[in-house]
This record gives C-alpha cells, structure tokens and sequence, in this order.
C-alpha cells in the first residue's frame, strides 16, 4: 500500500483548491452523507478530523512520529497527483 503525509499533502494542494480536496475527500468518504458542496467550511474540517481518525481505526491511515500517513487510495483521485509517494 502507499502512503503519503497527509499534511504534506494539504500543503502541495494550492490554497485556493483545498477547500474543493476537502469536499472531495468528504464526498468519497462519506458519500449521501451530506450536500459536501454546500456545507460550512468548518463543518467540512470537523468532519475530514473525524474522518482521518476513521480511517485511523480502520488501519488506512497512521500516526508515526507526528506524521500523520494516509493510505493514497483514501486520497479522492482528482487530488492524488499531488500526493508525494
């Protein structure tokens, strides 16, 4: 499996897309969950905090060191070339 730094991963991503990532990871994470697009920004960012730590318990992502390490297949696939691998 491949994993890439989350937060490395934010930071690649230009600032004026991270809200669409954000969306985009929620929508393929929790799809029919809610209207992603049309949601408060701070709703979208509690929500992807509680879904990293999902994907936490279910072994797709990991803390090692500070470092928080997603698996590239819970990366939205619009968004993954950003991911350094």
């Amino acid at each position: 499996m491949d994993w890439t730094d989350w937060h490395a991963l934010e930071a690649a991503i230009p600032l004026d897309e991270l809200p669409a990532f954000h969306r985009a990871f929620l929508a393929h994470h929790r799809p029919g969950e809610a209207d992603w697009e049309g949601a408060f920004l701070r709703q979208v960012q509690g929500k992807v905090q509680a879904t990293l730590k999902g994907l936490q318990r279910e072994g797709r992502a990991r803390l090692e060191g500070g470092t928080l390490w997603v698996s590239c297949e819970a990366i939205p696939e619009a968004f993954r070339r950003y991911a350094d691998r």
